[in-house]
Order: C-alpha cells, then sequence, then structure tokens
C-alpha cells in the first residue's frame, strides 16, 4: 500500500508516523491468526525525494502441517 507522496522533511516524518498508525490499526487482522504464523515482517521504505513515495508492506508465513485422514 502507498500512504503519501514524500517531497520535503516534513512530509517524511509525516509519513513515518502514518506508518505507524497503520501498523497499529491493523494490528488486530495482522495477528488474528497468530497460532499459525511464524513469522510477521513488516517493511517500509522512502524513496528518495521529490517524486518518493512511502509504501508499507506486511507479510506473514505460516505453519503447514500435514494431517493425515486415512485413519
Amino acid at each position: 500500500m502507498i500512504i503519501a507522496k514524500v517531497t520535503s522533511k516534513e512530509e517524511a516524518e509525516k509519513a513515518m508516523i502514518a506508518v505507524g498508525q497503520e501498523i497499529i490499526r491493523r494490528a488486530k487482522d495482522i495477528t488474528n491468526d497468530i497460532d499459525r504464523v511464524t513469522s510477521i515482517k513488516i517493511d517500509a521504505e522512502i524513496e528518495p525525494f521529490p517524486e518518493g513515495y512511502i509504501s508499507v508492506n506486511i507479510n506473514k508465513n505460516y505453519i503447514a502441517e500435514f494431517q493425515d485422514t486415512k485413519k
């Protein structure tokens, strides 16, 4: 998701705060299935000024378990 265009030091600061706020807003959804999650990775990137944007990706890695249904 792209949060905001960044063209100044002040906008970069606001963008970083927005990343934190977005993570807080999505915390319940991110941890909804935590019992099957092995890790949560949060990437945030601010691209160089003046065309820069801040983007955030949240990825979860899951446990895969084999269940033998032939019993």
